[in-house]
């Protein structure tokens, strides 16, 4: 069974178009919850023009954030203090429920104890943020 893909390009003027199908007009995206809704109800897999991925999340957030977001405090620092390493088991039920009803493919998920690569990229990122700034994320 092959991916369907929602191909996701920035055009000249900025903006970004969203298309799953030849013979429908490509959808103009501006939030992460349009490409959620797009990729969800189609079953699409995303697949993103060179180099438009990274200038969405500078645009419009990283796709993680409303994930984060769900994180109490105490379990953010925890998951910001080792990145790479396992999920704390005080904060294991937590991040679990937080990731219960999100889709897989997007790389919201965990390999055991340990957060998806995806995911673990993305709390080290906050963590270097976090300590670059010294102030909270």
């Amino acid at each position: 069974m092959s991916e369907r893909l929602l191909e996701v390009a920035r055009r000249p003027d900025g903006r970004f178009f969203a298309s799953f199908d030849e013979s429908q007009p490509a959808l103009e995206v501006s939030s992460w919850d349009d490409i959620r809704e797009l990729r969800a109800r189609r079953h699409l897999v995303d697949h993103w023009a060179a180099g438009d991925r990274q200038a969405f999340i500078e645009q419009y957030g990283h796709p993680f954030d409303d994930w984060w977001d769900l994180l109490t405090p105490s379990c953010a620092a925890a998951l910001m203090a080792d990145p790479t390493g396992t999920v704390p088991a005080a904060q294991l039920d937590e991040v679990k429920r937080t990731l219960r009803h999100q889709p897989r493919q997007t790389g919201l998920h965990m390999d055991g104890s340990l957060l998806s690569t995806e995911l673990r990229t993305f709390v080290a990122d906050r963590a270097r943020r976090q300590s670059a700034s010294g102030q909270p994320d």
